[in-house]
């Protein structure tokens, strides 16, 4: 019999944000922000936000609301739901909803990562997709209780069929092939002799400046 406690949620076409999908991260507070990293390190595992509309956000806010509190009513020692941990709103009324599944199970072994899909359905062959990208994702949602004993919702990721792959750009992204010219110097023919076979032609040599007598009273002339 599955587990009521675990919701499955989907977020169907869906702009996908900052997806960590081809390797395991982790947060460096030190420096504020993900980095790639060891499947056995603390913390790491995989994530992805999902962009949907405010109506949108509400909607799967009360549903996941209503989960939390039947969760509850089977569990009286669960704290009152506060929130749904990993959204945030944005200044245009859009609301991210972040999922992700950590590398290591609690009792110290291997998870098995996210399943990343194609369109047709096939295992993405290149899963470092950025912001941007587009796609339908099933998570599973489930109670939980932060650090500071606040209870709420999390997401579990569990799969996303990509239908639209962003992918990023080298640093010579901005120019364009073009033959290179060259230019050979050194041995070259002296610059006094003419391509055509005519003879030399002998500049007479300017005379010596005169050295000029400039007093102390005179205008300096910079």
């Amino acid at each position: 019999m599955a587990n009521p406690d675990f919701k499955k949620v989907i977020f169907k076409d869906a702009l996908l944000q900052w997806p960590k999908l081809n390797a395991t991260y982790r947060f460096n507070s030190a420096i504020r922000q993900s980095e790639q990293c060891a499947p056995s390190a603390q913390g790491a595992a995989w994530s992805c936000g999902f962009l949907v509309t405010a109506e949108e956000a509400k909607a799967i806010w009360q549903d996941l609301q209503a989960h939390y509190r039947d969760c509850q009513s089977r569990n009286s020692k669960m704290p009152p739901f506060s929130t749904v941990f990993g959204m945030k709103k944005q200044d245009n009324g859009t609301v991210i909803f972040s999922a992700k599944k950590a590398a290591m199970s609690k009792s110290g072994q291997p998870n098995k990562e996210p399943s990343i899909l194609a369109g047709d359905l096939t295992p993405l062959a290149d899963k470092a997709i950025w912001t941007g990208s587009v796609g339908t994702a099933r998570c599973i949602a489930f109670p939980s209780v932060d650090p500071q004993g606040n209870g709420g919702i999390s997401l579990l990721l569990d799969a996303i069929q990509v239908t639209k792959a962003v992918y990023g750009q080298d640093d010579n992204s901005d120019f364009t092939p073009v033959a290179m010219q060259t230019e050979v110097k050194g041995d070259a023919a002296p610059q006094d002799d003419d391509p055509f076979g005519l003879p030399p032609v002998h500049t007479p040599q300017a005379a010596p400046p005169q050295p000029v007598s400039v007093s102390l009273d005179d205008e300096i002339p910079f």
